[in-house]
């Protein structure tokens, strides 16, 4: 190791050198024997040859320096790149800015089919059980042991999908993605299988996890899957005429601050946090994050889930709308425009 810097700073000597010489040909004045007198209004003002001067070796020190360190960093073998421990702030920062504008930028040209018909979306269950499911899990299924030791963390696709568009997430599937262990799988799998995988994982946040089961089931059993989950046509078109900054009083009201945290209103820390409202995939981690599902929940928790601590207090349907109007401010909007894209 010793040797390697040694070389390493030895290199780095040799460049200042070279680049010493360079700049100081460019900038002083040569003084060679059979060099010709310079007229007086060519020469160069000292002041002027003095701030060149400076700014030159001040650009070259910070090139040597920054080539210096860097090299000393990669020779150092300190970064450590062990996969069980995560990237720090800056390089996860780094990494994910890269991965998100190469992925724009290289499926910027993908045209998208048509998705979302009954057969291509039991292909793709099929296919995302078999090759997603163990690293990136499924609703109400943890991913498998061999998706555990992978860094960066195999994203949950339940909300990751709704953050890809339908060309990106073909682009990633095909191509996959270095340094994430995403593989590519253009050359297993036909284009249409593909487009398959995409069409079904963009239906991921619509299925709960009783729902995903249900699909396993009757895929097993031979069956057309009954359904592939709920757009809640009818719940967001009643959201719409729902109060929101009503909803944030009656938040208050009912009580529902005395144990929850919640975002623009007074925080409880009895119950779990209500931040981040419309990027949650899942009510209570059993029903589907939709108008319909989240006010029939805040009206009668105990039907949906027997024995939680979430008591029913008497909420009405038209106050339940304006509280969730009022909750569905917090968070990424786009879990939400999704499923109104899609009506």
């Amino acid at each position: 190791m010793a040797a390697r810097i040694s070389n390493v700073l030895k290199g780095i000597a040799l460049a200042g050198m070279v680049s010493y010489a360079v700049v100081r040909e460019m900038v002083l004045p040569h003084r060679g024997a059979d060099a010709l007198p310079a007229a007086p209004h060519a020469a160069m003002p000292g002041r002027l040859r003095l701030i060149v001067r400076t700014a030159a070796f001040t650009a070259l020190a910070g090139i040597v320096l920054a080539t210096g360190g860097g090299l000393l960093f990669l020779f150092s073998g300190v970064y450590e790149l062990a996969a069980a421990k995560p990237h720090s702030a800056p390089v996860e920062w780094v990494l994910q800015a890269l991965k998100t504008r190469s992925v724009r930028l290289h499926s910027a040209h993908i045209q998208v089919p048509k998705l979302g018909d009954e057969a291509q979306l039991k292909g793709g269950f099929m296919l995302y059980r078999k090759n997603c499911q163990p690293c990136h899990g499924a609703p109400g299924v943890p991913a498998e042991q061999m998706g555990l030791g992978i860094n960066p963390k195999p994203p949950e696709l339940v909300t990751a999908s709704t953050k890809w568009s339908e060309a990106e997430m073909y682009w990633i599937i095909s191509e996959g993605l270095k340094m994430s262990g995403m593989p590519a799988f253009s050359p297993r799998f036909s284009d249409g299988d593909r487009w398959a995988m995409v069409a079904f994982v963009r239906r991921l946040n619509r299925l709960s996890p009783a729902d995903y089961q249900s699909v396993a089931a009757e895929v097993d059993r031979g069956l057309e899957p009954a359904s592939w989950g709920s757009d809640d046509e009818e719940g967001f078109a009643r959201l719409k005429s729902a109060n929101p900054d009503s909803g944030r009083r009656l938040v208050r009201q009912y009580g529902c601050t005395a144990c929850h945290a919640i975002a623009g209103a007074d925080s409880g820390r009895a119950g779990p946090p209500l931040m981040d409202f419309a990027a949650r995939p899942y009510i209570a981690g059993s029903l589907v994050n939709t108008p319909t599902n989240a006010v029939n929940w805040v009206m009668d928790p105990q039907k949906y889930k027997p024995g939680t601590m979430m008591p029913s207090i008497g909420v009405t349907a038209s106050d339940a709308f304006d509280m969730i109007a009022f909750l569905y401010r917090s968070g990424d909007q786009r879990r939400l425009n999704h499923f109104r894209e899609r009506r």
